[in-house]
């Protein structure tokens, strides 16, 4: 279920957002080490998961399950004391809330499934992203971390596929 919500978010990002586009990656703690240069391009977005509670769909068949699903989007900049980073990182994050808020999410539109485009197997499978809050991570020396929270309802898709 996560695989297809990970490439769902970012192929929308990638496809939103151009100053970011092949430069958006799963958040594995990558901000941790402040004396260490970053190994990664900026500006550039990293996907972080919460836990997901689930349940069973009632009226699907095969005894689909969905959960509530939270994300956060962290918008991250080299920081150069000065606004201008600041700003850029910033600018972004409002990027990300206009591609995802109050947006549903097709299996259709992976390309992988393409083919199920107007069929009765093209699934929600995220459905109508919310943001919830924002806030910034200041314990970074040399970067700028814009954090942008969103949840959704998830249906996970891949047990039927």
């Amino acid at each position: 279920m996560l695989s297809l919500a990970y490439k769902a978010i970012k192929k929308r990002l990638n496809d939103a957002i151009p100053e970011v586009s092949g430069r958006i990656h799963w958040y594995n703690s990558l901000l941790a080490d402040d004396q260490a240069e970053p190994v990664f391009q900026t500006p550039t977005l990293f996907i972080e998961f919460g836990e997901t509670s689930l349940y069973e769909l009632k009226g699907y068949p095969n005894k689909l399950q969905g959960g509530r699903l939270s994300f956060s989007i962290h918008c991250i900049e080299q920081f150069n004391y000065d606004d201008d980073a600041v700003l850029n990182v910033l600018s972004i994050a409002d990027k990300v809330y206009r591609a995802l808020h109050k947006r549903d999410f097709r299996v259709s539109e992976l390309p992988e499934f393409s083919s199920l485009q107007g069929t009765d197997k093209d699934w929600l499978l995220l459905s109508t992203i919310i943001r919830t809050a924002v806030s910034a991570d200041h314990r970074h020396i040399n970067l700028t971390d814009s954090i942008v929270r969103f949840s959704c309802e998830v249906v996970d898709t891949l047990s039927k596929y």
